[in-house]
Formats: structure tokens, C-alpha cells, sequence
């Protein structure tokens, strides 16, 4: 496998996984797909550097993956909420100033900066949280099942608003869960169920 300068997992493996190898280069998409319990989640925090594999390695630009260089979107956004506003929050790690409110505007929050997250419904935090990982502009963007609890067109709409914002920075987007879109030269995984 050639190195790129997005995302790398070469070999690894850890827990359901076994012998992933996977590659994103600068702007494109790729699409884990899998039953409740193959690894998909795992696969993200491996790439983001919060778990280490038992065998392989994976790497961002040719280095350890790291939160200067990748940025999650977790299945549950009440974790990374942190701020007293929502627009406080999407600065938190904002590339450039104008970031925040660009990915606010994206994600169809800008009218509800001012409001605290724990006043939005569970469908705005989701995107809120989106937004911050948005804002801050890493090589790499991973993205745990983010359309959760949205309709089809729902979700549809948002990724059309958030997918050029990611892909024109040159963000690797690694996302779970099944594309809401068919989009040529999207790249899909699909990750085995795992027997015990």
C-alpha cells in the first residue's frame, strides 16, 4: 500500500478487527459500513490515536494520528459539547475565526449561536457538535454514525451542505453507517460481523 498524506491503517488489528487495511488521501470519502457490533466505532477511535492497535499501525500524514490532525464526531455529540453557547463551543478549536460561524451556517445553526446546548434538541446538539469538528479543519475527519435519528432527505441535505465545506479544506472524511448518497468516488469498507 502506497502512503498518502490523509489517513493510513495498514494490518491492524484490535478486538473484532483483524488485518485492516484502509487509505484516504486529501479530500476524498470513504464509508464503514457494518452490523452492531463489527468494530466500526473502533475503527474511528483507532484513527483518531484514542486506542492503540494490537498489531499494524495507522498513521495521518505519515505520522501518529493525533488532535492536531484529526478531529471525531462521537455517536453521542452531548460529549463534546462543553461550552456555556453554541457558538462558544464551534470556536473552541476553529482553524480561523470565520471558520465557526461558516460551519454553523453549514450545519443550519447560525440563528442559535447564542443559545446553550443543553436548550437545542437532541437533532441540533448532533449537528452543533458537527459543526466544532467542521470549524477546526484537520487533515483528517471522522464522523460516528452522524446522521442519526435524521430522515432520509434530512440527512441528505445536511451531507450536501457539510460534504463540500470538508472536502474543499482537504479533509479526509472517514464516516460510519450507510451513505445517504451515492456519490462516485466515495469508498466503502465494509467490516465483517464479529463471532466469538
Amino acid at each position: 500500500m502506497t502512503a498518502v498524506a490523509g489517513l493510513q491503517l495498514e494490518g491492524v488489528a484490535a478486538g473484532p478487527l483483524s488485518w485492516v487495511n484502509l487509505a484516504l488521501g486529501p479530500g476524498e470519502v470513504g464509508w464503514a459500513q457494518g452490523c452492531n457490533g463489527s468494530g466500526k466505532s473502533l475503527l474511528l477511535y483507532l484513527c483518531a490515536g484514542l486506542l492503540t492497535p494490537a498489531a499494524g499501525h495507522v498513521t495521518v500524514g505519515g505520522e501518529a494520528p493525533g488532535p492536531d490532525r484529526v478531529t471525531m464526531l462521537f455517536q453521542n455529540p452531548d460529549y463534546q459539547l462543553l461550552s456555556p453557547r453554541v457558538d462558544m463551543d464551534v470556536g473552541l478549536n476553529a482553524a480561523r475565526p470565520e471558520a465557526a460561524s461558516q460551519a454553523l451556517a453549514g450545519t443550519g445553526l447560525a440563528h442559535l449561536g447564542d443559545r446553550a446546548p443543553a436548550d437545542l434538541t437532541p437533532g441540533q446538539r448532533r449537528r452543533a457538535a458537527l459543526a466544532g469538528v467542521m470549524a477546526a479543519a484537520p487533515a483528517v475527519v471522522l464522523l460516528d454514525i452522524p446522521f442519526a435519528g435524521m430522515g432520509r432527505d434530512e440527512a441528505r441535505a445536511l451531507w450536501r451542505e457539510v460534504r463540500p465545506f470538508l472536502t474543499g479544506q482537504g479533509s479526509a472524511v472517514l464516516i460510519t453507517g450507510e451513505p445517504v448518497e451515492e456519490t462516485n468516488g466515495d469508498r466503502r469498507w465494509e467490516l465483517a460481523q464479529w463471532h466469538r
